[in-house]
């Protein structure tokens, strides 16, 4: 029989998730985990697998647990086009939020995409799914009166992506707060102009 886990598994998850966050997956090792979650090396191995297998459990959980606050923020939003400004500039209450070491899952994508399967497929349904959320943030700000009728929804939350991984990008490039700030406003008052009716007026 196998012994029972002395650890929370949520707990461990989370602390190997922020070491590879901040370290990045090569620049972290084992030893490290260890440490930062508390839990020996055999323990680890024995609950997760590989050290690549931990990294593709923390991204999956981190991506799941972002996309239910996302998804959960925008039903509850009053204001649609407002919750798409704030989604854009990671400032809806529904994720966690971005940090000078950026988003992990953009960071897990630039750095494993192209290397493993199992980061390609997560970041790319992750990236899917949040293109739904922005399209249904979309329709409901077009039936409040705010987005242009003829704007088209899924080009324009392709526009929203891709502005806010340009956000995403410019946190963690070293970018002083006043100047993030007011990028974000240009990136709000730029989006604004191209989708917004009041914008024409």
């Amino acid at each position: 029989m196998a012994r029972p886990r002395k650890f929370d598994e949520d707990t461990v998850i989370e602390a190997a998730r922020n070491q590879f966050w901040h370290h990045g997956y090569e620049g972290t090792s084992m030893a490290q985990l260890c440490e930062a979650t508390g839990v020996g090396s055999q323990s680890l191995y024995g609950a997760f697998g590989s050290k690549r297998d931990l990294f593709v459990r923390t991204l999956g959980d981190y991506c799941g647990n972002q996309l239910t606050g996302l998804t959960q923020s925008e039903e509850a939003a009053s204001d649609s086009w407002a919750w798409l400004m704030a989604a854009v500039t990671f400032e809806d209450d529904g994720r966690i939020g971005l940090t000078r070491d950026g988003c992990y899952l953009s960071d897990s994508a630039a750095a494993l995409s192209r290397l493993d399967d199992k980061v390609h497929d997560a970041s790319r349904r992750t990236f899917t799914e949040i293109l739904g959320v922005f399209a249904t943030a979309l329709t409901r700000a077009k039936s409040q009166g705010v987005v242009r009728p003829d704007v088209n929804v899924e080009e324009a939350a392709l526009s929203l992506l891709v502005a806010m991984q340009g956000v995403e990008f410019l946190r963690k490039s070293g970018l002083d707060d006043g100047q993030f700030e007011k990028a974000k406003s240009s990136t709000i008052d730029g989006l604004s102009r191209a989708f917004t009716i009041h914008a024409e007026n």
